[in-house]
């Protein structure tokens, strides 16, 4: 049976990679610039160090850290002035879970401070049996650790894990990791499966329910 659940968090638990994004290009207006979709594309799901890199190899004038600052400051702006958007069906998952006795594990590349205030505003901090942060890992997305860290919080072998991502940064660390994995696409397109880097894709997250109930019962 499945020994555990590790979900990322922006793009696959809340609606909050559109809100990045629209910040990344609120930024480069405020600092007259121009970042590129694609580079915006290839930062999602990675550490900071990465996305600095390749913001300014891109970007002349290594800009990153004052358009970061800006970036955060928009998102914080729209969630508190709109709510934090939760995914449609992130509680159907986490109720089936829980009523399976799956451990859930938070994955994130988010910071600390943010995901846990994240998960206070969702309602869902008390879901989880334990929590592991990019910026806390030696190596960020795509390297495994994060999901590696995650596994052995619960003390469950990375194989008998499923990892729920929706960026090609997070599936590279789950396929690293050893890990099953469920791609819930969003802003980015699920890579295409010829690649192998997902075993199951499911456009709304409350599909997952029958994919991991299936995984469940033949693993018994």
């Amino acid at each position: 049976m499945l020994q555990g659940a590790l979900f990322d968090m922006d793009g696959l638990m809340f609606d909050t990679e559109r809100i990045g994004r629209d910040g990344w290009l609120a930024a480069a207006r405020q600092l007259g610039i121009a970042i590129p979709e694609t580079v915006i594309a290839a930062m999602r799901g990675t550490g900071t160090d990465a996305c600095r890199a390749l913001f300014n190899a891109a970007i002349p004038g290594a800009h990153y850290d004052e358009a970061h600052a800006l970036r955060l400051r928009y998102a914080d702006e729209v969630i508190r002035r709109e709510g934090l958007p939760v995914k449609p069906g992130l509680y159907e998952l986490l109720d089936w879970q829980g009523a399976q006795g799956i451990p859930a594990v938070l994955a994130t590349s988010t910071r600390r401070e943010t995901a846990l205030a994240y998960l206070e505003a969702a309602g869902v901090a008390d879901r989880f049996a334990a929590a592991v942060f990019g910026p806390e890992v030696r190596r960020p997305k795509p390297a495994p650790d994060v999901f590696l860290a995650a596994a052995a919080a619960i003390g469950a072998a990375p194989a008998a894990c499923v990892v729920l991502e929706d960026s090609p940064n997070g599936l590279k660390a789950a396929r690293a990791a050893g890990c099953k994995a469920v791609v819930v696409p969003d802003l980015t397109p699920a890579p295409p499966r010829a690649e192998g880097l997902w075993d199951a894709c499911v456009p709304p997250l409350r599909d997952a329910v029958p994919v991991l109930a299936q995984w469940h019962a033949a693993a018994r």
